[in-house]
């Protein structure tokens, strides 16, 4: 977690720190899976739940003195046009997620705040980001926007580029979250990783504490930022490559696509590793599934994978061509020494890879430290950093510490490592494992997380600012540096201390030509061509890879040709539309279908009486997905949005070889009267599957929808977890 100097507590934040000290105690983490399901909640859910209770009982006396600073007007939002507690999200309970897309803390939490989404979809409660840059390069709307679509934030995003909320609730570090209750009141205030279940409990315990009356459930206008983005190239933030030089194959890291990209050298399509949806898959190439990988690293036949969201370390075997997992389960990890193998060593978001001497070292950004991964052995184990975020040289490595490594590469006996969150080129003695920071930094204030800027310079002196790659380049003995949020790359002479500007104006933007004419958009990744004589670059924000003449300094963009395009992420309809207290279940009669013939399914829905949905609120039906089901069903008929009393049709075809089974369809309705606050109801249909003669006839979904708002905030002995 990055501590944030400058500012200190203000009387808000004081006021609700001394209420919520002794609760925050009580804080139980539990590691958050890639399972398709929500989890369940931990035995200690109703102990905190009740602590939570008692908790906002007390500051609802203080509710005036606690209110919520509005947001800064005259700001960039993302995913919504701007939001106000006093408008869009009155009588509605906001999560205020305050971070810097940098941290690697920020980012480590984001999945709990999907799992809190998906959990609380459909109720009175909100979500809101409000960005609060570190760097300057981060305070750039475009940049952000970036941020918002790499990372696949569903939810409204403010720029406090000025940290003006930031201030006012009185927050000091990445990441902070912050819970407002309906009457605009802040409620809870809580800093770094960890708190899913406070959160959690929190949320139930408002929604049950304040009357129901108060809460208002029109949804919260968004406007999301997939739906504008346009990007022309088969690639989505590329973020490090690796190279054949004797085959003349590229690997591509295409982390947001979710699999690597195979070309020859001239950027012509060869193959995909990963079939593009999110998970922890191993087997063949069109089986295997990875979560925003990263660093990649060739030796041999074997292609070593950073699959940083996964939190885990892959091998990809080019001539068998299959994925396998060395370490790490899918969950994040908190071990910081190591010792084991397999699945049972949990790392955490490991960002690069390097091999060397028998063993893949590890940029192990989620620890802030350097792993190393014994091939012989096959064990991982701690090689450099205590855990601590520091800018601290040892000696002893176990006494340094990193602030979150990010980039790896070898030369003359050292270690070299883009420390991302230092803004410094750091390197380890493979002979000793003694640290030094090259350049960059201020060793006399370890702590100091700040010192950046783009300055050319000899050791302490040099500004740079977060660094993510880094190059060794044998011929001339010296660092090429991907110095990122600078849009530069830049040399670094590891023996003189002396960082120069290189290649990049500096500016973002995507532009060929020479040296310092060409133009980046936060360069990430390295490979150096056949002889040394081109350099490839990861140009992540341009979605593109570029191609340095290491004699002339000439940058060209690398024309990729027959490159497919991925499939979505996550697969289409797997994630419920909202589970709501009192959600009817209706079980209706077989669906009878046969081999070959087709099948129907008609789906009625119908409003109370002068009712009407609420127009842009999101009103849908869809057949949930689900790979057990018997049916295959055309995905352009399989969803879609509800507009007014309608009758809908569905066809389905048994799948081939297909067993008896359960179809499942859902939908949720907000409606209002002309006059009146908006009501919100879902329903769920359970179709049985059987096999034999076909019906003649479509078999019918009736339902007609009525408000659910008086069943939300049930007491947990009354709702399932």
């Amino acid at each position: 977690m990055t501590q944030f100097q400058p500012f200190s507590h203000s009387l808000l934040a004081k006021r609700l720190a001394k209420l919520t000290v002794a609760l925050l105690l009580c804080a139980l983490f539990t590691p958050l899976g890639q399972a398709a399901d929500l989890p369940p909640r931990s035995e200690r859910f109703s102990e905190l739940l009740q602590q939570l209770r008692a908790h906002i009982e007390r500051v609802d006396q203080r509710a005036e003195a606690l209110k919520a600073p509005e947001f800064p007007e005259g700001k960039d939002w993302f995913n919504s046009p701007p939001l106000s507690f006093s408008k869009q999200l009155a009588g509605k309970i906001v999560v205020l997620d305050f971070w810097t897309y940098c941290c690697i803390n920020c980012i480590h939490i984001l999945p709990d705040l999907v799992e809190l989404e998906e959990r609380y979809a459909g109720y009175p409660v909100a979500f809101v980001g409000v960005h609060s840059a570190k760097f300057e390069n981060e305070k750039v709307s475009a940049n952000i926007r970036d941020a918002v679509l790499r990372y696949e934030i569903a939810h409204p995003v403010v720029n406090d580029d000025e940290m003006r909320m930031w201030r006012q609730v009185g927050v000091r570090s990445w990441p902070s979250l912050a819970v407002v209750g309906p009457k605009g009141n802040l409620m809870l205030l809580v800093s770094g990783e960890g708190n899913k279940e406070v959160l959690d409990a929190c949320i139930t315990a408002a929604l049950e504490f304040y009357p129901k009356e108060l809460f208002r459930h029109d949804p919260v206008p968004m406007s999301p930022e997939k739906d504008k983005a346009v990007v022309s190239t088969p690639l989505r933030y590329p973020g490090k490559l690796a190279i054949d030089a004797k085959a003349g194959r590229l690997y591509i890291s295409d982390s947001n696509n979710h699999r690597i990209v195979v070309t020859d050298l001239e950027g012509k399509f060869i193959e995909a590793i990963g079939t593009g949806r999110i998970g922890l898959v191993d087997g063949a190439y069109d089986k295997a599934r990875f979560f925003r990988l990263q660093g990649l690293a060739l030796h041999g036949n074997n292609l070593y994978v950073a699959d940083a969201e996964n939190h885990a370390l892959r091998v990809v075997d080019t001539k068998a061509k299959t994925v396998t997992t060395l370490v790490g389960n899918g969950t994040q990890g908190r071990d910081y020494n190591g010792g084991r193998g397999g699945r049972e060593q949990v790392i955490s978001t490991p960002w690069d890879v390097y091999v060397e001497g028998g063993q893949v070292f590890i940029a192990m950004a989620g620890t802030h430290q350097i792993w190393a991964y014994d091939l012989e052995k096959k064990i991982a184990h701690n090689f450099s950093g205590n855990g601590s975020e520091q800018n601290l040289n040892h000696p002893d490595p176990f006494q340094a510490a990193w602030a979150q490594p990010s980039g790896l590469t070898v030369g003359a006996g050292e270690l070299f490592i883009a420390d991302s969150e230092s803004s410094t080129v750091r390197a380890i003695s493979l002979s000793t494992g003694a640290t030094r920071t090259i350049a960059g930094g201020e060793d006399a204030q370890p702590r100091n997380l700040f010192a950046f800027g783009d300055i050319d310079g000899i050791g302490e002196k040099a500004r740079m600012q977060h660094v993510l790659g880094v190059q060794w380049w044998e011929k001339e003995k010296k660092v090429i540096v991907a110095d990122t949020y600078n849009h530069r790359l830049k040399l670094l002479d590891p023996k003189a201390n002396e960082v120069k500007r290189w290649v990049g104006s500096g500016k973002p933007g995507l532009k060929d030509g020479k040296a310092l004419e060409a133009q980046f958009s936060e360069p990430s990744g390295f490979a150096l061509g056949p002889d040394a004589k081109t350099l490839y670059v990861a140009d992540t924000n341009n979605h593109v890879i570029r191609v340095v003449d290491l004699d002339s300094l000439e940058v060209r963009t690398l024309k990729l040709t027959g490159v497919p395009s991925a499939k979505e992420p996550i697969a289409p309809r797997s994630v419920r539309l909202a589970d709501l207290p009192g959600t009817p279940i209706i079980r209706t009669e077989p669906l009878r279908l046969a081999k070959g013939k087709d099948g129907a399914l008609t789906l009625s829905l119908k409003l109370p009486a002068d009712h009407k949905y609420t127009e842009a609120a999101g009103s849908r039906w869809q057949v949930i997905a689900d790979e057990e089901a018997p049916v295959s069903i055309v995905e352009a008929k399989a969803s879609g949005a509800l507009t007014g009393n309608q009758t809908i049709t569905i066809p389905v075809q048994l799948k081939d070889g297909a067993k008896e089974g359960v179809v499942r369809v859902e939908a949720i309705a907000y409606f209002c009267k002309d006059e009146g606050a908006c009501q919100v109801s879902g329903v769920l249909f359970e179709i049985p599957v059987a096999l034999g003669q076909a019906a003649e006839k479509p078999l019918e979904l009736k339902h007609t929808f009525n408000s659910q708002v008086a069943q939300f905030g049930l007491p947990l002995s009354q709702e399932e977890n």
